[in-house]
């Protein structure tokens, strides 16, 4: 065996791989937009878990059970590694998949009350709801309340 040379890559040259991947990663996560903007909300919900819970395990290079007890931890009963991969996962997702990113420029954002967030996510904190509860919590939220 021969030894390895190295490859050396300039900044730049990094930057524009990076580049390229996005590029290719987009458009082959295009039919799996089409089918998500389809689904229901709650399997919309599902599929979102699941891609984080895939992207932990190719990020962490871990199994399956060890993925699920990190994304069914709460934010702070995770490390912090294990958060950046969780909150990673979870960009990724709306990059590829739900593509929250893009507008069209039509539809406006929709102010909520800073306080009423802080509230609502310092009370889930404290339950330390998993990833089931929280789902069906939201569930239970939309079913009841109605607007006019």
């Amino acid at each position: 065996m021969t030894k390895a040379k190295p490859v050396v890559v300039t900044y730049q040259q990094f930057a524009e791989g990076v580049g390229r991947t996005d590029r290719m990663t987009l458009d082959a996560s295009l039919a799996w937009h089409k089918e998500y903007v389809k689904l229901s909300a709650e399997k919309q919900s599902e599929w979102r878990y699941d891609f984080v819970l895939n992207y932990v395990i190719g990020r962490m290079d871990c199994t399956a059970a060890q993925a699920r007890a990190i994304c069914d931890k709460t934010r702070v009963q995770r490390t912090v590694k294990e958060e950046q991969a969780v909150n990673a996962g979870g960009k990724k997702f709306g990059f590829h998949i739900s593509r929250t990113e893009k507008s069209d420029g039509k539809k406006k954002a929709v102010a909520v009350p800073k306080q009423l967030v802080s509230t609502i996510v310092s009370e889930i904190i404290e339950a330390g709801l998993t990833k089931a509860q929280f789902d069906a919590l939201l569930a239970q939220v939309r079913d009841s309340v109605s607007f006019k």
